[in-house]
């Protein structure tokens, strides 16, 4: 499967746990919005794969938005990946929201998604733009309100315990159709560093037993992979063995690119580009397109690291040691990635 993140305008916040490089200035121009949306669907005519792409950073943002929706509905080789993750800043500031809205349902585009981060006070430190709880919670308001369905991700982080109640709350307000819990992983992006002061710890999620029903999770399966994806735990994994060679050379069936607002294409996620491919408004299709193909899946942030340049067992071990043992991580690479990065492990992000 390849997916495009196809980068339409940029963010209004700038979370610490992501490594995307966005703010609301960068605005690909309509014209060249809908030109690249002509060439990535021949693009996607020459590949034997699965191709989609997602329009992204913060779409509503754009002051076109509609035209591009519908362009993006109508394209034949390459489908629209819709994830619907919004802060709600860019829709809940436009005067024409209702009809931007409307744009989205008219088109297919149903759900939508608000990132909370705690009470107002933590997840507007977070996100690093005051006001922000607060604009997201009337954002799923209106969007619930006329007739989208809300999805809600919950970001863990150290705050989770104290505010529990409130995030309790704010559940019972917004009655969600769909309930996340996610634990930010650690990526290897400059950025990630950022949110480790909020990182939360396994006490953390032993001290909501009790919330998860509330809150749509299984309580068990939760505190089983907070408690396998400490710093600690994975340490004691790594002495029972593990081949870095090996786990880093699995093939992945997942590869993603990246169009900026520039129109220039990249390998990687936005944030973690490997490799520059051209101006797609220029480039000869079909030869990016072979190309392309011929490329390995990059869906693990291990890509990002040359499998010659890893580091010894003893030294990683070495290197996590030195780091809080009860520090939560998303899964088991994410533990290796902050290793690595206390090591100075470089990576092939461009």
């Amino acid at each position: 499967m390849i997916n495009i993140d196809f980068l339409v305008a940029g963010c209004n916040t700038r979370c610490q746990h992501c490594y995307v490089n966005g703010s609301p200035s960068k605005m690909m121009r309509l014209e060249d919005a809908l030109l690249c949306l002509e060439k990535l669907d021949k693009l996607a005519q020459y590949i034997p794969n699965e191709v989609s792409f997602t329009l992204d950073h913060e779409p509503m943002n754009h002051p076109h938005i509609d035209q591009i929706l519908h362009a993006a509905s109508n394209t034949q080789h390459i489908q629209n990946f819709h994830h619907g993750m919004t802060t709600g800043i860019a829709l809940m500031h436009r005067k024409d929201k209702d009809s931007v809205l409307q744009a989205y349902i008219d088109h297919g585009y149903h759900s939508f998604g608000i990132t909370i981060h705690g009470n107002s006070v933590h997840h507007d430190e977070i996100v690093r733009r005051n006001g922000a709880y607060q604009t997201a919670i009337d954002a799923a308001k209106f969007l619930k309100s006329h007739g989208a369905k809300l999805e809600l991700s919950l970001m863990l982080n150290r705050y989770f315990a104290s505010d529990a109640e409130t995030i309790s709350a704010m559940i019972s307000e917004l009655q969600p159709n769909d309930i996340c819990f996610a634990i930010p992983i650690f990526t290897p992006h400059n950025n990630m560093m950022d949110f480790e002061p909020h990182r939360a710890t396994f006490e953390t999620v032993s001290a909501l037993q009790g919330y998860f029903s509330a809150w749509r999770q299984n309580e068990s399966s939760l505190l089983k992979i907070a408690q396998e994806n400490t710093i600690g735990a994975v340490v004691e994994r790594l002495k029972q063995g593990v081949n870095l060679h090996h786990l880093f050379s699995e093939k992945q069936d997942e590869l993603y690119l990246t169009l900026h607002q520039d129109c220039k294409l990249c390998v990687g996620n936005s944030g973690a580009e490997t490799e520059y491919l051209g101006d797609l408004r220029y480039i000869d299709l079909q030869a990016t397109a072979e190309y392309i193909y011929s490329l390995p899946g990059n869906r693990d942030y291990g890509a990002f690291y040359d499998i010659e340049r890893l580091p010894n067992i003893n030294d990683l071990i070495k290197a996590l040691k030195k780091l809080p043992q009860s520090t939560l991580y998303g899964d088991f690479e994410s533990v290796l990635y902050r290793g690595f990065a206390e090591l100075g492990i470089p990576t092939k992000i461009i």
